[in-house]
């Protein structure tokens, strides 16, 4: 299990759906192009490899709306994985505005059942220093557009 202390961004958010249905937003491709990625950012659908078992793939492409020559990646590997409660990830991001080099980071996502809604606890990090509040600014952006779809 990864330690909790190099992530720097840290939410938790209830959502009016079971764990399962939210579990699969996050490993079904063409659930996870319909809500990932900030406004104006989304992902390529041919970009997913998402393979939600021990070593299994993570990997995707997000694409400026307006410059598409403009793209950003995470290219990870699933390091912990039990069906409908839990997915864990390290990788690297490639292509973020301002970072020269690629720049690993993990994903610790917990879905949890609470009283027939899902507890989402998710953690990312380490961010390169002074980006872990445009970290957590995606993920506000992003976490209603889940909502939307889960609900």
């Amino acid at each position: 299990m990864t330690q909790t202390s190099g992530y720097d961004v840290e939410m938790t958010r209830i959502l009016s759906a079971l764990p399962d249905r939210v579990y699969q937003a996050f490993v079904d491709p063409s659930q996870f192009v319909r809500w990932y990625g900030p406004e104006g950012f989304p992902v390529d659908p041919g970009s997913i490899e998402l393979d939600a078992h021990v070593g299994g793939r993570q990997r995707f492409d997000m694409v400026s709306e307006a410059d598409p020559s403009m793209r950003t990646g995470f290219n990870g590997r699933f390091t912990e994985v039990a069906e409908n409660a839990l997915l864990e990830s390290t990788g690297a991001w490639d292509g973020i505005p301002g970072q020269s080099e690629p720049w690993p980071s993990g994903l610790r996502i917990e879905f949890h059942d609470d009283a027939g809604k899902t507890r989402l606890v998710l953690r990312e990090g380490p961010h390169p220093p002074g980006t872990a509040d445009l970290g957590r600014q995606a993920w506000e952006v992003m976490l209603p557009k889940l909502k939307s779809l889960v609900s």
